[in-house]
């Protein structure tokens, strides 16, 4: 490393250390684009096609499980592949461990578009389905582990509340993109029977375009984005990652992690992955209508993350946190408004989904900062990524809390208590954390967290 470079990472921005920072970050932020279209692939680009591989003869509460477990299985595989690459992230470096993680990704989004349907496999098309998803997110679970620390670690201490939200930008523009391409498709490629246009071939250009940018990305990030000092300077590579985060004093930085992480997934799920049909059922609105509202309400979003991370480095991480989970409790009277069927109308609805999503997803703006700031350097990428996804298996089955909720209240109304729990998850998660904006990434290490 040259010495500009290792000036701005101690707080003055050097030439090399702007352009490292620079590269670090947009890598980061394309990879969580990557991320998120993943995940957003079965919601929205497969939704569609899903009679192509169930039979005729199921009911549509049957459909919507699997559809729930084509969901569900690349969010439950992302812990395991965080541990994997995690320890790749701590050992061998992030940038490696990002690299191989979403070229694998790729690889499996890839086979997906290749697969065959119920007419011709039977029920093993979407077994296959299923399994290849899980697959996936075990990559996937790796792409976070390494990019967003390594990110981190390149960005000078005053930047990193902004580097977050830029990082999450790769959120919301995901999936405006998927949304509109699975818009543009359905314009020549029609929806409807097994053996419609879009259910045989249509839904796979989504899942191809997944792969491209997958293996393209791999090759980019790892001619163009260096390794992070701060790993690259640690003498304690020797420590087991994963060990060391479940013993002594990182026990505490992991749970109260989960349980962040745990109120973020519950109050993102209620107010992105289930707004979509909460539209559909209760305003009139077409499905194309409906696509264009979460398309513009998704771009505000976008233009608002990089200001919640600034957000957070002016008032500090606790204290943004803590304000996403009022936020959370303040977007169930919304979603009551809405799923009434009191919004109606296109930009009624579009204002209604904006301010939903707005109190619901702000904290992905501020969280590539925290979860970074939260571990010290030689067990980062394992602390992050574990932190990060084992806390998606709780919120990931939403679809099955939602069915057994409503045995108590209406269906349409379940996600209030979904934003509820996410809510009060954050508020408390962050409350029992430490303030961390002002850590040097550098400086925390384990023997300094063992200091007494």
């Amino acid at each position: 490393m040259t010495a500009p470079a290792l000036h701005g990472h101690t707080g003055t921005v050097g030439t090399a250390a702007s352009g490292h920072e620079r590269r670090a970050v947009v890598g980061a932020s394309a990879g969580f684009f990557i991320d998120m279209f993943d995940i957003y692939l079965p919601v929205i680009a497969l939704a569609p096609a899903m009679a192509f591989f169930t039979p005729a003869s199921i009911g549509p509460a049957t459909t919507a499980i699997l559809g729930g477990l084509v969901f569900a299985s690349t969010l439950v595989a992302r812990p395991l592949g965080s541990i994997i690459f995690g320890w790749l992230g701590d050992k061998v470096g992030r940038k490696k461990a990002t690299v191989v993680a979403v070229a694998g990704a790729g690889v499996a989004t890839g086979l997906i578009a290749a697969l065959p349907g119920y007419q011709s496999v039977g029920i093993a098309g979407v077994v296959a389905l299923i399994v290849l998803r899980f697959i996936g997110g075990v990559f996937l679970g790796g792409e976070y582990t390494g990019a967003v620390p390594l990110a981190m670690e390149h960005s000078a201490k005053r930047n990193r509340g902004r580097n977050a939200g830029l990082i999450a930008l790769g959120f919301p523009s995901s999936y405006v993109v998927i949304s509109a391409l699975t818009l543009l498709v359905l314009t020549f490629a029609p929806a409807g029977s097994p053996t419609s246009a879009y259910s045989q071939w249509g839904w796979r250009i989504a899942f191809i375009v997944g792969a491209i940018i997958s293996i393209g990305f791999a090759i980019a990030y790892a001619r163009g984005v260096e390794e992070s000092p701060a790993w690259e300077n640690t003498s304690t590579k020797r420590v087991n990652p994963f060990k060391e985060l479940l013993a002594g004093p990182n026990r505490k930085p992991l749970a109260q992690a989960f349980l962040l992480m745990t109120g973020v997934w519950f109050s993102s799920n209620a107010s992105i992955v289930i707004l979509p049909p909460t539209i559909a059922t209760t305003t009139g609105l077409s499905a194309v209508q409906t696509s264009t509202l979460m398309i513009i309400a998704f771009a505000v979003v976008t233009v608002a993350y990089p200001l919640f991370g600034m957000l957070s480095q002016r008032i500090g991480r606790r204290a943004f946190f803590v304000l996403c989970g009022v936020g959370s409790l303040l977007a169930i009277p919304l979603f009551v408004l809405f799923a009434s069927g009191a919004v109606r109308g296109f930009w009624a609805a579009t204002v209604a989904v904006a301010a939903i999503a707005l109190l619901g997803v702000p904290a992905f703006g501020a969280i590539g900062a925290y979860m970074s700031e939260r571990f010290p350097v030689e067990i980062r990428a394992t602390g992050y990524g574990v932190g990060y996804s084992l806390a998606l298996i709780i919120p990931s089955f939403y679809a099955f809390y939602m069915a057994a909720l409503s045995g108590l209240m209406p269906l349409k109304l379940t996600p209030t208590v979904l934003l509820g729990v996410g809510g009060i998850c954050l508020i408390v998660g962050a409350l029992w954390g430490p303030e961390t904006k002002d850590r040097n990434l550098a400086e925390h290490t384990i023997a300094a967290e063992r200091r007494p």
